[in-house]
């Protein structure tokens, strides 16, 4: 993995926030952009953060310990998601750590805003980005609260083909991740998926997972 030079930085700003060449700049000299890998949390649940986190590359995971004691994976974070310090006078609710290798811009809380403000087109990035990620989390408490473990996996497993292509979730989801995702046990996930692939529904290959039917996976969603 190597360093991102200013050049390349700008253009990836410049996508991300459909701004000209100029605000790209601005972000740019703003932030702060190193690899990160698997392992320490970028942001600690409980500590304040005074930096905003935007995700360039690679796949994070927020996930908090509840007060009994169990871990509850609250949202993922893929290219182009912000997070952390937003409110810097707040608690984190969640731990972050980053899942595989991943490309990380880090700007001062204070400095982030100050752009938005200048640029419209920053804030709305903000803006969006915070609506998707609370709509996310409304969706989940939604299903703790309402769906049977079964119907939780069912689900997620519905979700996460709708975030590709509708049909295919890639790589192949791994057991233990999906149980973390939807609190039930491993167990519980491996029953259900393997319920479905011998109704047709879904069907298991090397390189993903198929939904044959969506529509009658849909259906048992309860």
């Amino acid at each position: 993995m190597g360093a991102l030079s200013d050049i390349d930085l700008a253009t990836r700003f410049a996508c991300l926030f459909a701004c000209s060449e100029a605000v790209a700049a601005e972000l740019t000299a703003a932030a702060t952009v190193r690899w990160h890998a698997p392992g320490p949390a970028l942001v600690r649940q409980g500590e304040q953060c005074g930096r905003i986190l935007v995700l360039l590359e690679g796949h994070a995971r927020a996930a908090m310990v509840t007060l009994d004691g169990r871990v509850l994976q609250v949202a993922e974070h893929h290219p182009g998601d912000i997070f952390g310090g937003v409110d810097p006078s707040r608690e984190q609710a969640a731990e972050v750590t980053v899942a595989t290798p991943s490309l990380i811009a880090s700007f001062a809380t204070a400095d982030f805003y100050a752009l938005a403000e200048r640029h419209a087109c920053v804030g709305v990035v903000l803006a969006r980005t915070m609506v998707r990620q609370f709509g996310a989390l409304t969706q989940l408490v939604s299903a703790r609260l309402t769906l049977s473990a079964t119907g939780r996996v069912h689900a997620e497993l519905l979700r996460m083909a709708q975030a590709g292509d509708g049909r295919w979730i890639r790589p192949l989801p791994v057991l233990s991740d999906l149980a973390l995702r939807v609190q039930t046990a491993r167990e519980t996930v491996s029953r259900a998926v393997s319920a479905l692939e011998r109704r047709g529904i879904v069907c298991r290959h090397d390189d993903g997972l198929e939904i044959v039917a969506p529509a009658r996976l849909e259906a048992l969603i309860v």
